[in-house]
């Protein structure tokens, strides 16, 4: 070759390569197989060709010889036998003289120890093809038959055992496909590759072997008829396309098909047909998913994870197709649980990292190509409902951090980041800008465009492209730029010459503040370098251009943000000039609520169901000189471009919110605090608590955000992540790594980058820390005398209704807690039990209420009104033994303290009320144990035990000999009822049996349990101030004890022991109780879902979910409506039920007295005409006459129709009096119900029920509901 010139130098190279005593065997395999076949033609024609073939031979052999991985064997092996069949196919006239080194091979070949000769029988180039050439060339009349006879021998004697000790393919389909209708049939297929064929071609092939060696040319050509590996395998590769056919009439062709492709990914000497196989199990496994139950895709997922992990390395890009195929239809089932299974092996088979290399001839970084693919794979799938994909996110989030991220301008990677933000990520919004910050493309123009490319260009040329570093700068931002450029800029600024060292002298750091000196700063301060060279100025100056272009480009950093105002497009942002007036605004607090209004306008835009226009111009050229492919043009896209504005106008943010924190004057705010606390009659300690309370939500963030979502899937990659795949900047500086103490350094580090880049989380947090620091500093000094409490009563404050809100009494701190949500409940129109708050300002100034004579009477009045319209309402009679109207009476403190303060349940009930009840619900049990509920809660407000109670039950469970008291008669639970009292009494505690006087009691006795010694130990560890007090909410009772199918329970949003944002209820309900039963833990109690009863091995099988599913679909309904729709953080809820349909806690109407009849459902009818054309149509329905009240002139309506509702009239109206005595089901007196019989409808509260909508009533009970209820016949 030594002729050719420009050979060479490689030749050079590899010729030194082969001498080397530390030989690049990879490298070597390379170069040998470019040599040895692209140049054979130069063998061929020259005298020592032979020669040369021969030393090639005789490389390949020493790779395959010498210790080296399996892979670089193995391509010794391939390439070894395509050489000798070019020899072969090439060498024309001259095959006689190449023939010595072709039998040197075969006899070489022949001799290698079993595993490397059975690398050569399974090859790519199979032996028999090759040797099957080499007789075809010369017509028998040059070839060694002994010497090709004794390597096909072999080469059948290790295909034939090998596949014989391979279990017989049949055995291991007919175990993994169990029954198997038409198995003969079936077996049929097999017949090619069975244990009987290979049998038999062994027995062939020594029949052959006894032929005397004489008779060569005929043994040679019965060698060749035999079947050889890569035929083998050709039969292996047609059978899963056999199978699916053979069970087309079963249905089970695909089933089939799958478990032989899984067999033959399990065979290793199938490894030819290995990625073919995976293509065909990602498109079969597409489709059972799409198409198989439920319970057997979780493990057909599984099976073929296993296979996939075992092959991710080898077919990375296969795999990744077969992922995310697999993805898309497991998202299409629409099953959580087989979802999150899914993400499980996702995350499970590993992330490809970047594993960045060198840089190639073509001024190509080395990457790994499969990096991106990964990426966007797992952004397709999240895509598919980012709500479930948190967990995906998180880990994608975690594995981008730790192993790192490389995306060039020619990914064209914004069209991807466009796509990922068309899909629904408004639920998983904080998360989806965690993982879209880490992305390096927010910039519009792809390559090098613009002043970047003039820089880049007069700063190579200025030295005559001399500069070999920065000639491979430009060059690369050039053909792929990213931002991984900016490191080599910085490092190559670190260690430049003089100027640099000139400008550290005046006090730059560099390269950093080079980012944030202005242009003209850096060529001044050059200017004053002495005797430096106009040329190396220039560069100096232009370096530190390109290397701030650079960083901008690709950092999303808020001092380039007017530059890049500019390339946006004012038709996609039309209101960009908002943001430049923020960005002059000189105030700075101005300047943060401006900066913070217009990040809510880019949220809007980005979170938006619209798709945009997206406006790229994208050019591909080729640079001749060099043959180097490069690429560049611009691209725009609204949301695309919103998300990186949102980026760069956070980081502005946080800097300014620094500013603010730092330039707060405190001390001087305290002193203002102090006199605001002495007139306000607002506590040190309350407003200590305020601030608590801040941290508190900050560390909730924290952790609702970064530690619940990313901790444990942390933990999890890190026990399978290997040090060599995890930037250098989570490792330790020593060499020695313990993995604990990794692990620990690389969540910290972790965690503080996530949060640092976060929105005012970091500088809310200093915030609050310098409050709280100057806050205890200063507590010694704040004043101790407060204003008389009269001055700052404020009647007005005192309580507010839950449907008729005082506004002077609105807010957390009036309300507390409970009250406030119940409030924001009743506004999302969720049924809450009407009701009215006592508020905070009445508990601070109780004394006041009590011993002074008008605030007294004002607090009654107050009361009484509250009252009087839950009656009308309600349609009870607070205190009416006919009609009662019973309350609970609760507290509710501004920082919960579950369980520390008293709780009363059935207030306004005594003996007449309970007898009244009893009659009325034709239900003495539940009546006499409301009653018993009353007097435990009375008794044990005035100091006796639980125990006191728990006894007298149990003593009558005893003599009765009945083990629970729902096996009570009514009479019996009167008993019980009535020795409660007598306990009491003898206690010398009086009962009050006026309802009223019951009710003011009771809500006194909740203020004074906010001074119980267990409500003080509980804020004294908490750390809460004493000086809130308690808010107390009274409501209308709702009873889970009123039959055997009501009931009431508690639930969690979200599973409590488990981090996560999916909603999956969990909790607890009873049956015939109410809802202290529960939160006391006074009952056996039942769990709410099927998951969670199979989780907590729940030893019952009754669940919510499953015996009252109306309820259970009702409040999941209500709870997403509050996490999904309406953002709430995870809830625990109470909920009570009076019947087993959903109707019972949401389509409740109003209450009136039931006249006559039991429960009926029917359509609502209001004239005769109606009446009668329902008859016609529908002659089964039941029809409800619908009146504001009745006159004698209605007797046609009532005695057509079947059931009667009127808004007025009692027991002696004229309605009762005739749908008595007609036997017309009947309620009177809805006083929810406004009738107008003009417009024929009828409105309650805000449901309106129009002509022949279904509506229900109880004529015994008097209630009414929406919607056909359930009648359950007694």
């Amino acid at each position: 070759m030594s002729r050719y010139y420009g050979l060479m130098e490689g030749v050079n190279t590899f010729l030194r390569e082969l001498s080397h005593p530390y030989r690049n065997w990879q490298f070597i395999v390379g170069e040998t197989r470019g040599y040895a076949l692209d140049y054979f033609h130069l063998f061929q024609s020259h005298p020592r060709g032979v020669e040369a073939a021969e030393a090639m031979v005789g490389i390949f052999t020493e790779v395959i010889d010498a210790d080296v991985d399996d892979g670089v064997r193995i391509d010794a092996v391939d390439n070894l036998l395509l050489y000798l069949r070019q020899i072969i196919g090439d060498s024309r006239d001259r095959l006689p003289d190449f023939l010595p080194v072709l039998n040197t091979a075969f006899n070489w070949t022949r001799d290698c120890p079993d595993d490397r000769f059975f690398l050569f029988v399974k090859s790519f180039y199979p032996v028999k093809r090759i040797i099957r050439l080499l007789g075809d060339r010369g017509n028998g009349a040059i070839a060694d038959y002994t010497v090709l006879n004794r390597l096909l021998i072999r080469t059948f004697k290790v295909t034939y055992d090998f596949w014989c000790e391979v279990k017989d393919p049949w055995e291991s389909f007919q175990a993994a496909a169990g029954q198997i209708r038409d198995a003969e049939r079936v077996r049929a297929c097999f017949s090619e590759i069975s244990h009987d064929v290979l049998h038999a071609l062994q027995d062939q092939l020594n029949q052959i072997e006894n032929l005397p060696e004489s008779d060569a040319r005929s043994v040679f050509d019965q060698l060749l008829t035999l079947t050889d590996f890569s035929a083998i395998v050709e039969r292996y590769r047609k059978m899963p396309q056999m199978l699916l056919e053979a069970g087309a009439d079963s249905g089970q062709g695909n089933q089939w098909k799958v478990i032989f492709l899984f067999h033959i990914m399990s065979t290793s000497g199938l490894n030819l047909i290995h990625e073919e196989a995976l293509r065909d199990i990602n498109r079969t496994v597409g489709w059972l998913i799409e198409n198989e139950s439920y319970r057997h895709i979780g493990d057909l997922i599984e099976k073929t994870f296993f296979i996939l992990k075992t092959r991710t390395e080898q077919f990375p890009a296969t795999t990744l197709t077969c992922v995310l195929n697999m993805g898309q239809a497991v998202y299409q089932t629409d099953e959580i649980d087989l979802v999150n299974f899914f993400i499980d092996q996702v995350v499970d088979l590993g992330f490809q990292a970047p594993m960045l290399g060198g840089v190639g001839n073509d001024w190509q970084i080395q990457v790994n190509s499969a990096h991106l693919q990964n990426i966007r794979t797992w952004l397709e799938l999240v895509e598919c409902k980012p709500k479930w994909s948190s967990r995906l996110l998180s880990s994608l989030i975690i594995k981008l951090s730790l192993s790192g991220i490389f995306i060039k301008d020619t990914d064209l990677f914004p069209r991807d980041i466009t796509r990922f933000l068309n899909s629904d990520i408004g639920p998983v919004y904080n998360l989806a800008k965690q993982q879209t910050r880490l992305f390096p493309a927010y910039y519009n123009d792809i390559g090098a465009e613009g002043v970047l490319r003039d820089i880049s260009t007069r700063l190579d040329e200025i030295t005559h492209r001399r500069d070999i570093l920065i000639h491979f700068l430009r060059k690369q931002s050039h053909v792929e730029s990213s931002n991984r450029i900016i490191r080599a800029c910085g490092e190559y600024i670190d260690g430049v010459n003089a100027l640099f060292e000139y400008l550290s002298t005046k006090g730059l750091a560099l390269p950093a503040e080079l980012l944030v000196e202005e242009d003209e700063r850096i060529r001044a301060l050059l200017a004053e370098a002495p005797g430096a060279d106009p040329v190396d100025t220039e560069r100096v100056a232009l370096i530190a251009a390109f290397y701030k272009l650079l960083y901008h480009k690709y950092q999303l950093d808020y001092k380039s943000i007017r530059h890049h105002l500019n390339q946006l497009d004012r038709e996609f942002f039309p209101d960009l000039e908002v943001l430049r007036v923020a960005l002059d605004e000189p105030n700075l607090k101005r300047r943060l609520f401006m900066l913070m209004d217009y990040l809510e306008r880019l949220k809007a835009i980005i979170l938006s169901d619209k798709t945009y226009e997206i406006r790229a111009d994208i050019y591909k050229k080729r640079h001749i000189t060099i043959d180097i492919p490069s690429m560049y043009g611009s691209y725009h896209e609204r949301k695309f471009d919103a998300l990186g504005l949102t980026f760069r106008v956070e980081s502005l943010i946080n800097v300014l919110f620094e500013e603010l924190v730092y330039s707060a004057e405190l001390e001087h705010q305290l002193d203002l605090l102090a006199h605001a606390l002495e007139v306000r009659g607002f506590t040190f300690t309350q407003y200590l608590d305020i601030f608590k309370g801040f941290v508190v939500a900050v560390k909730n963030i924290i952790n609702d955000y970064f530690n619940n979502i990313h901790g444990e899937n942390l933990t999890r990659i890190l026990s399978h992540m290997s040090t060599d795949r995890i930037l250098e900047k989570y490792l330790p500086r020593e060499d020695a790594v313990d993995a604990e103490k990794l692990k620990h350094r690389v969540s910290e580090i972790f965690f503080r980058d996530r949060i640092a880049t976060s929105l005012g989380l970091q500088q809310l947090d200093l915030f609050l820390t310098r409050i709280l620091n100057t806050l205890f500093h200063q507590s010694s000094m704040l004043p101790k005398d407060k204003l008389h409490l009269l001055l700052n009563y404020d009647p007005q404050r005192i309580m507010t209704g839950l449907d008729q809100i005082n506004n002077s009494a609105g807010g957390i701190i009036y309300m507390g807690n409970k009250g406030l949500n119940l409030l924001k409940l009743k506004n999302l129109e969720l049924p809450v039990p009407p009701g009215f708050i006592v508020t905070t300002e009445a508990f601070r100034c109780r004394e006041l209420i009590e011993g002074f004579a008008p605030a007294k009477k004002n607090f009654r009045q107050q009361v009484r009104r509250h009252i009087a319209h839950l009656q009308k309402v309600i349609g009870k009679r607070f205190g009416d033994p006919a009609n009662p109207l019973l309350f609970s009476v609760r507290s509710g403190a501004s920082i919960s303290q579950p369980g520390m303060m008293e709780t009363f349940l059935d207030v306004g009930i005594n003996e007449e009320i309970a007898t009244g009840l009893a009659g009325k619900m034709d239900n003495p049990w539940f009546a006499w144990d409301n009653y018993r509920r009353f007097l435990q809660c009375y008794g044990m407000a005035f100091g006796l035990a639980r125990d006191d109670f728990d006894a007298i039950i149990a003593d009558f469970k005893a003599r009765l000999g009945i083990p629970l008291k729902k096996g009570f008669t009514g009479e019996q639970m009167k008993m019980v009822a009535l020795a409660y009292k007598s306990r009491i009494l003898n206690e010398g505690v009086e009962i009050l049996e006026n309802p009223m006087e019951q009710l003011f009691m009771t809500i006194n006795a909740v203020f004074s349990s906010w001074e119980s010694p267990r409500a003080q130990t509980y804020r004294k560890i908490m750390g809460i101030s004493d000086d809130w007090g308690t808010a107390v909410t009274v409501q209308e009772m709702v009873f889970g004890n009123i039959s055997s199918q009501a009931g009431s329970g508690v639930f969690f949003t979200h599973n409590p022991r488990w981090s996560g944002d999916t909603l999956s209820l969990w909790g607890d309900f009873t049956l015939g109780n109410q809802g202290e039963d529960v939160v006391a833990g006074l009952v056996r109690t039942l769990p709410i879902s099927m998951k969670q009863q199979e989780i907590e091995m729940r030893d019952t099988d009754i669940t919510l979910e499953t015996h009252y599913p109306a309820i259970y679909a009702t409040i999941r309904k209500w709870a997403a409506q509050l996490v999904y729709k309406k953002g709430w953080s995870p809830q625990e809820m109470e909920f009570t039920f009076e019947g087993p349909s959903a109707d019972d806690l949401d389509r409740y109407l109003g209450h009136g007295i039931g006249v006559a009849g039991g429960a009926m459902s029917g359509r609502a009818v209001f004239t005769l005409a109606e009446i009668d054309r329902w008859r016609e149509v529908e002659p089964a329905t039941v029809l409800i006459l619908i009146r504001g009240d009745t006159v004698p002139d209605d007797i046609k309506e009532i005695y057509a129709s079947d059931g009667l509702l009127t808004a007025r009239g009692g027991l002696t109206s004229h309605a009762s009096v005739v749908a008595h005595r007609l036997g017309k089901t009947c309620v009177v007196g809805c006083g929810t119900l406004v009738c107008s019989e003009k417009e024929k409808t009828a409105v309650f509260n805000d449901v309106v029920i129009r002509s022949g909508d279904h509506i229900s009533i109880d004529g015994r009970e008097g209630a009414v509901y929406q919607g056909v209820m359930k009648i359950r016949k007694a």
